[in-house]
């Protein structure tokens, strides 16, 4: 499910700021989201044997509990059937990326240098409006990855993939607390008074027109 932000953001046009209800239904999640990803990407940065196995682990855990919300959602009816395979291709990845980062370090560092180069793309789908910009990037960044395994060989290569996972968890945790913050304001404001003539009786059952 997306609401309005989401929505216009995925489709490139403005988005009506956030009603301080939503701010304070939503502010607490992005405050907790961004502080694991902060703490886990710093782990990745600084302890090289298991930090990166504990981010990927972490991120597949993740999914999994995401992807199983969502599949309750279809199940319940508040979430569009389509979302069913949104919402098991992420249990399927999210138990992938488990099952790797229990294996060893060397097949944590390929999932993280996989993750990497398809960021973008992904980003690319779901923001159509930038869409150009970022296959270009996609592209660059792929084409990195191919000389600098051809260079540096694989171990330069999953090194590489290893830290740039750490540093981009830490800047999307950054983010997340940047936003949670916004939000926490807006969560502060008053709720806008109803409009004139109207005594707010029948905004919770769907508007004035639902009395006709």
């Amino acid at each position: 499910m997306t609401n309005s932000v989401t929505a216009g953001r995925l489709a490139g046009t403005p988005a009506a700021p956030p009603t301080p209800q939503e701010a304070r239904a939503t502010w607490p999640r992005m405050l907790a989201l961004g502080a694991a990803l902060l703490v886990l990407g710093v782990l990745a940065l600084v302890w090289s044997d298991g930090g990166p196995r504990v981010l990927l682990g972490a991120l597949g855990l993740f999914a999994v509990v995401r992807g199983v919300a969502v599949l309750r959602g279809v199940r319940a009816g508040l979430v569009e059937r389509t979302g069913a395979v949104t919402g098991a291709g992420a249990v399927w990845f999210g138990l992938v990326a488990v099952g790797l980062a229990v294996l060893s370090l060397t097949a944590t560092g390929w999932a993280l240098v996989v993750a990497v180069v398809l960021v973008l793309p992904v980003l690319a789908a779901a923001l159509p409006d930038r869409r150009p910009a970022l296959l270009g990037g996609a592209v660059l960044v792929a084409a990195a990855a191919v000389v600098l395994g051809l260079v540096g060989g694989v171990d330069a290569l999953l090194a590489t993939g290893r830290t740039t996972a750490g540093v981009l968890a830490v800047l999307l945790g950054l983010a997340n607390l940047a936003g949670g913050a916004g939000m926490a304001r807006i969560a502060r404001r008053p709720a806008p008074e109803p409009a004139a003539g109207c005594g707010g009786c029948a905004c919770g059952a769907g508007g004035c027109g639902s009395l006709r």
